[in-house]
Formats: structure tokens, sequence, C-alpha cells
């Protein structure tokens, strides 16, 4: 039994936030102190002189979490880049600790985390520390989120197989995005293909919804996870810290 659950995608911009944003507040409306965590920030934003991050910021429009911002995203960094190249760019050296101890305070704070990571498995949070470094020193099993669409297949089950091969847990996948209308072949048929090729549960698929960016407060995010993911089973991997 874990203390959390770390989310990371098949690649960028695949909805790690929505999925993170969606769980977390799924998980605070069952009444489970489940607290965020997002340790590296790249591409972060200016707004009235203070420097935050856009993911963070996302998943507070759905969630109320009164939290030390710092404790919830140490780590943020200016340029679109994977966290070792935008450092670098800036000419400044990650340090490791500040995440090790924010993570740890903010166990003191909440139950459990939910922790989303940068990009996909396989990128460097510095020259020689990649995600599935940071994963294994958190302690912690690992959703993935994938798209829908074709070529999934090949992007999902080579990110299980990674993450097994390097020690990792998998919960399991989380499709987001589907656009029912406009599913084919491929759309239909990819969960079933990749729960087999990969042996991995398919804890959700996440309907497409329209302005989910622009018009996110009238989203109840909630009840659609409610209904699309196997909440219960995410649950069970927390069982040892959601009991009362």
């Amino acid at each position: 039994m874990s203390r959390g659950f770390f989310i990371t995608g098949t690649d960028t911009d695949v909805g790690k936030t929505v999925i993170t944003a969606g769980l977390l507040a799924v998980l605070r409306e069952r009444g489970h102190d489940i607290g965020l965590m997002k340790p590296f920030q790249t591409d972060f934003i200016e707004k009235d002189g203070e420097i935050l991050s856009p993911d963070l910021e996302y998943v507070l429009r759905f969630v109320d979490i009164d939290t030390d911002y710092d404790l919830m995203n140490p780590i943020r960094l200016r340029e679109p880049l994977a966290p070792s190249v935008a450092a670098e760019v800036e000419g400044i050296e990650i340090d490791l600790t500040k995440v090790d101890r924010a993570y740890e305070e903010l166990l003191t704070i909440h139950r459990g985390l939910i922790v989303e990571g940068a990009g996909g498995l396989m990128v460097p949070l510095t020259k020689d520390f990649l995600i599935p470094d940071l994963i294994k020193k958190l302690d912690l099993p690992l959703i993935i989120v994938a798209r829908p669409n074709l070529g999934t297949i090949n992007h999902t089950v080579l990110t299980v197989k990674v993450a097994r091969q390097l020690g990792i847990e998998v919960l399991g996948v989380i499709i987001n995005g589907f656009k029912e209308e406009e599913a084919g072949i491929a759309e239909e048929t990819n969960p079933e293909v990749i729960a087999e090729l990969a042996d991995v549960d398919i804890l959700g698929i996440i309907p497409y919804i329209e302005g989910l960016d622009s018009g996110c407060e009238k989203v109840d995010l909630a009840k659609v996870f409610e209904e699309n993911v196997e909440i219960d089973k995410i649950i069970d991997s927390l069982q040892c810290i959601v009991d009362s």
C-alpha cells in the first residue's frame, strides 16, 4: 500500500494535469485528505509579480487546497523544455534536496499525495536523474495518461513495459480526451489492445470535454471522474492512508 501515486504521460500534452485535477477532486470530494505536488514546472507564468505554475493553477481551479505553494511546486523554470535543459539554459543548478524536503513536509500535512510529473516517463530532471529515478525515490506507484487515437498503443505499451523494467509498479492507464462521436476502429479497440499487450488495467476513459480550458469553472470534474474512472480500484491502492 502506498501513500499516493505518480502521474505520468505517454508524451507531453496528453492531459496529465486534467487527470491530476480530476482524481484529486473526486478523492477529496469523497473525504480523503490527498494533497498535490508538482515537483518540476517548466514554462512558468508570471502574474502580479509572482512566479506561478500553470499546471498547479489549473488544478487549483477545481480543488481548494490551502497548502504552501512552494511545497506543492518547489522547482519552477522559465523555458518550455525538459527540466534539465531548461535549467541549463537559465544557468542554474537544480537542487533535488528541495524536492525531497517538500515531499516529506507535504506528507506531514496530508495523508497522501498525487504527484504529477513533467512530460513523459523518460524526461531528464537533471543530467543524470530522470523521472523514473524520482518515482522510485518517492516510492510511488504509477498511473499513465494516454491519448485515445492512432499511435497510442505503441506509446502506452512502451511506457508500461519500460516502467516495469525499471522496477516501478504500474497501477494502470487512464485514456484522456475520447471523442465518441469521432471514434473510429482505432479509438474503439485501443483500450482492449493496450490492456492485453501490456497486461495492464485500463482505469478509465475520460471523454473529451468541450471548453475545459476556457470554461472549466462550469465543469463538475469530480462527477466526470466518478462516472468514467474506477475510483474504488485506485482507492484500494491507498487503503492504508484513507481508512479512518
